[in-house]
């Protein structure tokens, strides 16, 4: 009898974590270390970004900064996806902000500009987003439905 129900309890533990797969599935390769840099494509073109995947990071972004490197960035990455809000609140130069999907795909850019400090709206995802790719403006070249692949630095 406690084989038996061993044997059944494994059954639907394995069944559970088959059902479960495809919802992890949709969640990213795995993001990198925060000492190593990460190389974002989309498409033919691809960006050298640092990460802001802790509140913190994702909260100061590229605010306060001189400039960016042309061809440099920020990927943020979110623990749940949702419609995350944008503000330029003390930056100094545009950006493009690039809305990815939790599936890794483009869904939509947007360019902005520096703001005052206290004139600056909330841009938000137009649908739910896993990521944000923000680089100097002018620089996203992909459309919507663009996959998006990213490597780590070894």
């Amino acid at each position: 009898m406690c084989e038996r129900l061993r044997g059944a309890s494994l059954m639907l533990a394995l069944l559970f974590a088959l059902l479960l797969a495809p919802i992890g599935a949709t969640r990213a390769n795995p993001i990198c270390a925060a000492d190593q840099s990460m190389r974002i494509q989309i498409g033919a073109q691809s960006f050298d970004v640092s990460l802001a995947a802790s509140e913190q990071e994702r909260e100061r972004g590229l605010s306060g900064r001189a400039a960016l490197k042309p061809g440099n960035g920020m990927w943020f990455v979110f623990p749940e996806p949702g419609r995350h809000g944008f503000w330029m609140r003390d930056m100094n130069f545009p950006i493009d902000l690039v809305w990815v999907s939790p599936a890794r795909q483009v869904l939509g850019a947007i360019s902005l500009q520096p703001c005052g400090h206290d004139t600056c709206p909330i841009h938000m995802a137009p649908a739910p987003v896993g990521y944000v790719l923000e680089i100097n403006a002018g620089e996203f070249a992909g459309k919507a439905g663009d996959e998006v692949v990213w490597r780590c630095a070894h």
